[in-house]
């Protein structure tokens, strides 16, 4: 688990676990309604995300992927998939003022409860085609032997109305601990990035590569 001294968030490996996986669920869930808020109900449309089809089995195999590769260094996905979740630590105060309920809480075997508030996707070695047309930055071809790119693909913050005020701040936590972890592993910052979508809300990105 990475924690940051001037920050409430921890970052770890998220689990092929029920707990994990329903939270994740929950969390692409209660993006919909804060899309739809905010004007955005094209980006990802109205039906829970927990109701599509086979969403649900999809993102437990993704887990196992990303679980294989933490520990073998390999995976089933030749995009190698990790996941990574933003979790914050709980108090008694919390609990004693009712707060939240015990939903998706991981608990230590120290005692210490921690509250998953975000989730990230990150492709090692894969670049989609829309990041490969951002000429102003150096990029290897990954398919033949330039290695040592990451792509984060997807993050999410849970947006229910109990969560909220825990969740503010997750998703630059994700990307700050995702980064720092890949650079403890060598990789370095090579540039910043965005894509203009059709909707004219742009996708920000880092791109970062590894010497080898």
């Amino acid at each position: 688990m990475t924690t940051f001294p001037t920050s409430p968030f921890h970052l770890r490996p998220a689990k092929p676990t029920p707990t994990d996986h329903a939270f994740i669920l929950s969390a692409f869930d209660s993006s919909l309604p804060f899309l739809a808020s905010i004007g955005s109900l094209d980006q990802w449309g109205k039906t829970p995300f927990s109701q599509r089809g086979d969403f649900a089995e999809a993102t437990l195999k993704e887990l196992n992927y990303s679980e294989e590769l933490r520990l073998t260094g390999t995976s089933g996905l030749d995009s190698n998939l990790r996941m990574f979740i933003a979790e914050r630590e709980l108090h008694q105060q919390q609990h004693d003022d009712g707060q939240l309920q015990a939903e998706f809480v991981r608990v230590t075997p120290d005692g210490r409860r921690f509250l998953p508030v975000g989730v990230a996707y990150v492709r090692e070695n894969w670049v989609p085609n829309y990041v490969k047309t951002q000429t102003h930055l150096p990029m290897p071809d990954v398919n033949h032997g330039g290695g040592g790119f990451l792509y984060l693909e997807v993050m999410v913050t849970d947006n229910r109305e109990d969560r909220r005020e825990l969740s503010r701040g997750a998703g630059a936590a994700l990307i700050r601990g995702i980064r720092e972890y890949y650079e403890q592993q060598g990789f370095r910052a090579v540039g910043e990035w965005s894509h203009m979508r059709s909707n004219n809300v742009p996708w920000l990105g880092t791109l970062m590569c590894m010497e080898i």
